[in-house]
């Protein structure tokens, strides 16, 4: 999330329609012990003033909303002075308005922090993925997962699931292939979740090519 957008609306939510109420916000802050006296961006506080800092120019906190983050949490402050707003029910609308806009952000932040960490986690399975694949698979399975080795699935063909499944079978004694007793179980006894997942990855962006 772009902190600019965010200031946008807080300045036009807050500061435009009613000077004497305002809605600050900090994202990602690791502590609530320093969290007051940690400069907020939006509003009134403009990046510059903090908690503390706005206490003694008259403002006093009316309301605090506070989620986690991936990577700390996020604050949202909203801020009155002592001048009690004579449009009450006009300013309610705006700033829940506000506080969903803000809310919704934090979350489509959040969602796209995981999404990148699941990328990264994945690029990584997959890089391991192909040493994996090439030095214990490849032999018997083929460069791309093409081939199906007595009566065996071609691994291109399988979902993630699938090889799980597969690999699951082999491991308890449920498969009485050749290959299933002898050369595979050397392989396969120590393929996690991650590990098979890149190699699913592996071979799916082989024959994408």
């Amino acid at each position: 999330m772009k902190k600019a957008i965010l200031s946008t609306i807080l300045i036009l939510g807050s500061t435009s329609l009613l000077a004497d109420t305002t809605m600050c916000f900090k994202e990602n802050h690791q502590s609530m012990a320093t969290i007051e006296n940690t400069p907020l961006d939006g509003g009134v506080c403009a990046g510059k003033n903090t908690v503390t800092q706005m206490k003694a120019k008259g403002w006093s906190v009316d309301d605090i909303k506070i989620s986690q983050t991936a990577t700390g949490m996020s604050f949202i402050y909203i801020l009155k002075t002592a001048t009690t707003p004579t449009a009450t029910t006009n300013f309610t609308g705006n700033q829940s308005q506000m506080e969903a806009n803000i809310i919704a952000k934090l979350e489509q932040k959040k969602e796209a922090e995981e999404k990148a960490k699941v990328e990264v986690e994945l690029k990584e399975a997959k890089i391991d993925a192909k040493n994996i694949y090439v030095n214990k698979c490849q032999s018997c399975h083929g460069v791309n997962g093409e081939l199906a080795n007595n009566s065996s699935r071609a691994l291109k063909n399988l979902t993630t699931e699938q090889m799980e499944e597969s690999i699951k079978d082999y491991k308890i004694g449920k498969v009485d292939r050749m290959s299933a007793t002898t050369t595979a179980p050397i392989h396969i006894n120590n393929l996690d979740t991650k590990a098979i997942k890149g190699i699913y990855a592996y071979l799916k962006e082989l024959n994408s090519k």
